[in-house]
């Protein structure tokens, strides 16, 4: 589920349109689309509060919509689906995505939502720009909002409790400024990870009441992270940066000589996994991963890529943002609308 995207979160916030239904476009299986889940149905959201459904991958009906907010992410447990988006705006549908209401909305935030998660059908959570979390235990009838000081860095933690101990009211309001973006939830087990802007990642395994932030060697955007199994974890983000920590040890790089920045992962099977990102870019990678040091400042042109990466790019070039397997196909939706990718 999930979001981009430098390219795509970052659209232009808009105005407030949650009164408003949602265009029937004709030409919406084109149009930009930013997430895709699958359950017994899929369910696709996008731009102006296009939402898509299919039960079979080939036909898609755009539901009718409450809203005209561009839409980020969408999740579903059974027949419960949400989507959140610009506004900050929550969508939710009773019957896999047909009809849509409107949970919840604040325009005057200024801040989308970019993922949303739930553990059951009553207990989610969203998250989204500028550290935006908030929190539902009665299936987004109402939600909470939360503030995490431990998903900033040391530097920042410090200097905020130094804060802190003078004016609690002057600390909450600069931790509300400084927090960095939260781009993707992924959930493992009973593990929560989180991927964010500033080189943000990050483990909870209380349901995100508290979270421990990773060090990794890079300070950009994260924008998925993923357990691919028990004992490794991958994370992409922009430039064509891939990092994998295996057996709790350190993050390391992985280097493809990409530098197309990556929205999205996708585990393949057990031995392979897809990074989707702008320009049409897909790297697949085999297992055993094959690991270098990360170095911001190599020339491309003296760029070898790791044995077992493989690079390649859709014929139309447009930005791939999500991808999901369904009924043995593998589907993802792009600036140019729902695209069937066939994975080397």
């Amino acid at each position: 589920m999930k979001t981009p995207l430098a390219a795509f979160a970052a659209l232009a916030f808009s105005a407030c349109v949650c009164a408003q239904t949602a265009y029937q476009a004709p030409l919406v299986e084109q149009s930009l689309l930013l997430d895709i889940t699958a359950g017994e149905t899929l369910v696709i959201v996008g731009e102006r509060g296009h939402i898509l459904t299919s039960s079979d991958g080939q036909e898609f009906k755009q539901a009718e919509v409450p809203s005209t907010a561009t839409l980020t992410a969408v999740t579903m447990v059974d027949d419960q689906a949400w989507a959140v988006g610009h506004d900050a705006t929550i969508l939710h549908s009773d019957n896999k995505g047909k009809t849509w209401r409107v949970q919840f909305s604040n325009p005057k935030l200024e801040r989308p939502f970019l993922d949303v998660h739930f553990f059951d059908k009553q207990h989610g959570i969203a998250v989204g720009a500028y550290g935006m979390f908030y929190r539902t235990k009665d299936g987004g009838e109402h939600w909470q909002a939360e503030l995490h000081a431990s998903l900033l860095d040391p530097y920042d933690r410090e200097y905020l409790e130094e804060i802190r101990e003078e004016d609690e009211e002057f600390y909450k309001q600069e931790l509300n400024s400084i927090l960095p973006h939260l781009n993707r939830i992924s959930q493992h087990e009973q593990k929560l990870y989180l991927a964010g802007e500033a080189g943000t990642l990050a483990l909870s395994e209380d349901m995100g009441k508290t979270w421990q932030r990773y060090t990794v060697d890079y300070t950009g955007s994260f924008f998925d992270i993923a357990a691919l199994d028990s004992d490794t974890l991958m994370a992409v983000g922009l430039r064509g940066n891939i990092f994998v920590m295996q057996n709790n040890e350190n993050w390391e790089y992985i280097k493809t000589c990409s530098t197309s920045t990556l929205n999205s992962i996708l585990p393949i099977d057990k031995q392979q996994v897809a990074a989707l990102g702008n320009n049409g870019i897909v790297v697949t990678m085999q297992r055993p991963f094959t690991v270098s040091q990360h170095d911001p400042y190599a020339r491309e042109q003296d760029c070898s890529a790791g044995k077992n990466v493989k690079v390649h790019q859709i014929d139309d070039k447009a930005a791939i943002v999500n991808a999901t397997q369904f009924d043995k196909k593998v589907l993802a939706v792009s600036a140019n609308g729902i695209k069937t990718l066939k994975l080397e």
